[in-house]
């Protein structure tokens, strides 16, 4: 895991034929940073990080579902993972409070829902066990 909203992955594309390494960005979503000095955001990335994390650790099967074939621009490859043929992981983090909806938007056009998650996240108890 890169962070709670892009993973590093080898991608079987079928007939024997993989791509390695592939930095994938979960499309529809964002997460805090958990890679960044803000002793205030990390605690937070770390925990979607982990969320994340579990969900495709459970998961027989991941696949990802591509809405065009081209990169994003910064090069990743931009998708939906869907664990077991059925559960959407970008909409569970997002449904979990781990993440907010994002359609490209602005950065600090989603930090108000990022703010009201780390009150849910907080309320909820998950932070208790989460500090660095």
């Amino acid at each position: 895991m890169v962070d709670g909203d892009t993973v590093k992955c080898d991608i079987d594309l079928g007939f024997g034929i993989w791509q390695h390494n592939e930095t994938v960005r979960l499309l529809g979503i964002d997460t805090p940073e958990s890679r960044t000095s803000d002793k205030d955001e990390k605690p937070y990335g770390l925990l979607s990080k982990k969320k994340l994390t579990e969900q495709i650790e459970k998961a027989e099967v991941i696949k990802i579902v591509t809405t065009r074939d081209e990169k994003g621009k910064f090069g990743r490859i931009l998708g939906t993972l869907v664990a077991d043929g059925s559960d959407n992981i970008n909409a569970y983090m997002i449904r979990h409070n781990y993440a907010v909806n994002y359609r490209g938007q602005n950065k600090e056009d989603v930090q108000q829902e990022h703010l009201n998650n780390r009150v849910i996240l907080n309320e909820r108890g998950e932070m208790n066990n989460n500090k660095e």
